[in-house]
């Protein structure tokens, strides 16, 4: 009865254990998660994170224990709590429809309700709620709706809606005396519990926004959590001293765990829109629930839960108490078998070997842990016996199923086994070697060893002949992996190269391109529809042979990528499939990487073994790896849509290296450049929602999108940038997507130089001509300028001799008639000009100027009055009174001796600036220019002359102010008017001006008093 009793017990056991197995496989085919954690290192200000928001602008916002963060391109901006927070931190958020954040802190950090104090966070300030709502309002709990009108539940029992944008607060419902607890406000629906305590609550209720009663039940010994809905559909939590339990209200519908943590409150549950599934999550662990709260999948965490917000692109955002969490959830569709799920324990990994497809249900996988063969109906998989003597785990290298029915197994030894009995029967051994591969071959099997080459075994004879003297001495030492028969051909794939084994029984080398590495790991056709074109898996990409031509090419068009060591390659309806030690690789049929599969995409490990691939006749494939298998059905496999874009910023535009110009951001991705500017450098970013992938930046410039090279850093720098439109196409890949990969083409336009344009060279030319031309014509002109002053070089030297006999003539009987005293100053003149005139000496007449230039000077002030007193003595004479500008008179007389004025550096002063006079102009020019001479010729070096003129009544005053030497003395018959003012004394009384003049101290003054008529 006992043995009964406990076979039963074991029975039990394994079929418990056996669901769960099945279980574990389909949730793996079904949900996969990936995460990215933050700390303190990533810039958080705490590691305990209380809850997230995701406001209606899509921003982030975390609040940790002592600050508040937002979160953006990977990274955080924290901002401070005032002094007067507790250190507990705040542990909800909400926001109104003005964008203010609401943020609460509650007394228990774990416990959102019975709120403590809430702020306002607006502008970069925080802000008492008490501003804004009644002191009479003791918030207890609050939450916004869809329109984000504030919803708060009070501790005195009512509830009330607020508009921020409005500044109204209405009053919903007045409940009762015990505070409001509210869970759920939407869709005109609100959902609250009147709360006992901590730990219990009286009963749950749910209202419209008017205040009437849609629903109502008494809790008995548990509290409302939260309320989340989907669709009409509403679903609560609840907690009690026991288990904590899922229900969708007003229904029997529920889901419940027994509770295994101290904190109550570390429970909740969210949907996730994106597909379309509850996320209950308690403590350490999430459940994900279809809309009957059956449970679809579960997964543990190493760290406690406080609170989840999902995004609507499949993403989680976890507060915990190690930081914050964003898990990004996806939908398998990868199926994996032998799986551990536990990495921890890698010595209970399934790594595998070749892989083998029996019938429609059954596969045979060679594995570390003994041959497996797996029921793909169940899952269910068993051990084949061991090939070791001493029951030791063995590691089986091939598999061969050959016409006859018989499944053969090569290591070390050659075996059948058969199935039903599960009876090994060895045909061969050979310690030394290993067999990695095995094909039928006439009447028996050829076999590929570890580093000895091939080897044939006759089935009849039962031994292996090594094909001595026929092999080449490179495959004769190499390790065999593949054969490939192709009518009376054999094709053998070695670490030595590819090789051919023809009817004949000659085997000849198939040589790669030079410098190709020959490993080669697997065979296959690449079209088999053609059969005409082999894809070789090697240790340099994939490599198509042209059978007829015998032409070598490479199959991966991205040269990035065709050196990666490949172990398989398939062709499928939906393009090529390859495994790799990086995962597991996906190329449309042109050779163009779509996607690369890693575990972040389902995989069980990146790294792919050696054999550990096949191909069933329905084209599922299966890979091998260091932890169980991959299932992998390629129709599956659709493209997703694009998510996310790509921002460029922080452009910076360069002459050579030196920093133009910053430009925070391109406007319809254009950007011009001048003639100067010939270098740019940029930073790019991409937010697709998966935080938790890497994000890879290409680049290409041309027009063809092609030969994509990658970014070395994270700003992107382009030098020597041509005249003209470039066109720059950026492309970021994440997740290894090579598909869904987003580009952005950025168009620049560099300034051509003037010598670009047409009409340049048209100018260029124009010009050439005209300067031709006007060459010539400049030639001509000097040809004739320097003749015509020739011919008026010889006239003006003829006419120069006779005006001056003319002059001398006029000038001596001028001078003779009018008065006697100059003439004696210029007897020996005279004589001089006669000597010279008579000798025809005529370059020395210049000499006599010089000699003289001061008597000339003299003279000729003299001649200006004499003419003027010979005028006045004439019966005939008049007078002409006329207006005229006095200053611009004296103006000209003092241009006259500019020469003078500067050799002696005088200056000259003149005030003011205009005066009208009504004058005789011949007779105040030759006064004035006596004046001014005088002052010339007594004042001091270096000193200043002023001119005054004033009006009184109707006399016209002009005063001449000069320095002079201490002992220069007028001569006192001329009264210091020097030569030829003397003279015109009579002239100006007789008109009644008056001149006279005075010395005092260092001063010379000469006035000049005219009346106006």
């Amino acid at each position: 009865m006992y043995n009964k009793r406990l076979r039963l017990i074991k029975y039990r056991f394994i079929t418990i254990l056996f669901c769960v197995l099945i279980a574990h496989l389909q949730s793996r085919g079904q949900y996969y998660l990936s995460s990215k954690q933050y700390g303190f290192s990533s810039g958080l200000g705490h590691r305990h994170v209380n809850a997230s928001f995701i406001d209606s602008k899509g921003k982030k916002v975390i609040l940790t224990a002592n600050s508040m963060a937002f979160f953006e391109g990977n990274s955080f901006t924290t901002i401070s709590y005032p002094e007067a927070f507790s250190s507990k931190g705040f542990n909800t958020i909400c926001e109104d429809n003005t964008g203010n954040y609401w943020v609460s802190e509650a007394f228990e950090w774990f416990y959102s309700f019975n709120i403590r104090q809430t702020y306002i966070y607006s502008h970069q300030h925080f802000i008492p709620s008490k501003n804004k709502l009644p002191n009479s309002i003791q918030i207890e709990s609050i939450l916004s709706d869809e329109n984000r009108l504030l919803l708060i539940g009070t501790k005195t029992g009512e509830i009330y809606s607020y508009s921020a944008h409005d500044n109204k607060i209405s009053l919903r419902k007045k409940v009762g005396k015990l505070p409001i607890k509210l869970l759920y406000a939407k869709q005109n629906k609100i959902v609250f519990c009147e709360e006992k305590g901590i730990l219990e609550d009286d009963n749950i209720q749910l209202i419209n926004y008017a205040g009437k009663v849609l629903f109502q039940e008494k809790l008995l010994n548990k509290f409302g959590v939260s309320v989340v809905s989907v669709a009409e559909e509403l679903y609560a939590v609840f907690d009690s001293h026991t288990h904590t339990e899922v229900t969708k209200l007003g229904t029997n519908v529920n889901f419940s765990l027994p509770k295994n943590h101290s904190y109550t409150y570390l429970t909740g549950l969210v949907y996730e829109p994106k597909f379309k599934t509850l996320i209950f999550y308690s403590n350490d662990k999430i459940s994900f629930l279809n809309p009957n709260l059956k449970t679809l999948y579960t997964h543990d965490f190493p760290f406690s839960i406080h609170h989840i917000v999902p995004d609507s692109h499949g993403n989680l955002f976890m507060s915990t108490d190690k930081g914050f969490v964003i898990l990004r959830i996806q939908k398998g569709v990868i199926n994996t078998l032998l799986y551990n799920p536990n990495p921890e324990d890698n010595q209970d990994n399934y790594s595998c070997r070749e892989i083998y497809k029996l019938d429609k249900n059954t596969l045979i996988v060679n594995t570390n842990q003994c041959r497996q063969v797996i029921d793909l109906r169940t899952g269910k998989s068993e051990k084949l016996p061991t090939l070791n003597a001493n029951l030791q785990s063995d590691f089986i290298l091939s598999i061969l199923y050959d016409k006859q029915g018989t499944l053969w197994f090569g290591e070390q030894q050659l075996v059948t086994t058969d199935l039903a009995t599960k009876v090994n029967r060895s045909y061969f051994a050979n310690y030394g070697t290993r067999i990695w591969s095995m094909t039928e071959y006439k009447q028996g099997l050829l076999l590929g060893f570890e580093k000895k080459g091939i080897g044939y075994f006759d089935k009849s004879r039962g031994g292996v002949s090594y094909f001595e003297g026929k092999q080449p001495q490179e495959l004769a030492s190499a390790t065999v992996y593949d054969f490939f028969t192709l009518k009376d051909k054999i094709f053998i794939a070695s670490s030595s190269g590819l090789y051919v084994l023809d009817s004949n029984g000659e085997i000849r080398n198939i040589p790669y391109s030079v410098g190709q590495k020959k490993a080669t790991y697997d065979i296959n056709l690449f079209d088999k529809k053609q059969a005409n074109t082999l894809s070789l898996s090697t240790e340099e990409g994939i490599v198509l042979w042209d059978i007829s031509t015998s032409r070598v090419r490479q199959f991966i068009q991205d040269r990035y990528f065709a050196k990666i060591k490949f172990l398989s390659c398939y062709e499928t309806q939906n393009g090529y499939w390859a495994s790799s030690e990086q995962g597991i690789w996906h190329f449309d049929k042109n050779g163009n990487l779509l996607k690369i599969y890693t575990e972040l995409d389902g995989l069980t490990n990146n790294e792919c073994n050696t054999l550990a691939h096949f191909q069933d006749s329905e084209g599922t494939l299966y890979f091998g790896g260091l932890n169980g298998v991959n299932v992998i059905k390629p129709e599956a496999f659709a493209n997703q849509p694009k998510e996310g874009t790509i921002v460029i910023r922080n452009i910076r535009v360069f002459n050579k290296q030196e920093l133009i110009n910053t430009i925070p951001a391109l406007e319809r991705n254009r950007l011009a450049l001048s003639t100067g500017e010939n270098a740019i450098e940029f930073e790019a970013e991409f937010e697709d929602y998966m935080y938790d992938c890497e994000k890879q930046f290409y680049y290409t410039i041309g027009q063809e999108e092609k030969n994509w090279a990658p970014f070395v850093a994270k700003n992107f720098r382009i030098d020597n940038l041509p005249f003209g439109e470039s066109l720059i196409h950026i492309k970021v890949v994440a997740c290894n997507n090579f598909a869904n990969s987003n580009t952005i083409t950025l168009k620049v336009f560099r300034a051509y130089p003037l010598y670009y344009r047409w009409y340049f060279w048209i100018m260029v030319m124009a010009m050439l001509g005209l300067l031709i031309w006007a060459g010539f014509q400049l030639y001509a002109y000097n040809y004739r300028m320097r003749n015509l002053k020739l011919k008026a070089l010889v006239d003006r030297q003829t006419v120069s001799l006779h005006e001056n006999l003319k002059f001398r003539d006029e000038l001596l009987k001028l001078l003779v008639h009018d008065v006697r005293h100059p003439i004696i100053s210029f007897n020996n003149l005279t004589d001089k000009l006669n000597l010279l005139i008579q000798k025809k000496e005529y370059e020395r007449l210049s000499l006599l100027g010089t000699e003289s230039k001061s008597r000339s000077e003299n003279l000729l002030w003299l001649i200006d009055n004499l003419i003027l007193w010979i005028q006045s003595t004439n019966k005939n004479e008049t007078i002409l009174y006329q207006n005229h500008d006095l200053i611009g008179l004296i103006h000209k007389i003092i241009r006259s001796y500019q020469n003078d004025i500067s050799v002696r550096n005088l200056t000259f002063v003149v005030e003011p600036e205009a005066f009208i006079a009504k004058i005789d102009e011949k007779l105040f020019v030759i006064t004035m220019r006596n004046i001014i001479f005088n002052a010339i010729e007594y004042a001091k070096r270096d000193t200043t002359v002023q001119i005054k003129i004033s009006r009184n009544t109707q006399l016209v005053e002009v005063t001449c102010y000069n320095l002079v030497e201490p002992d220069t003395q007028p001569r006192a018959e001329s009264r210091g008017l020097k030569i030829g003012l003397s003279v015109l004394k009579t002239i100006l009384e007789k008109q009644s001006i008056e001149l006279f003049n005075d010395k005092v101290d260092d001063i010379y003054l000469t006035r000049l008093i005219i009346p106006e008529k």
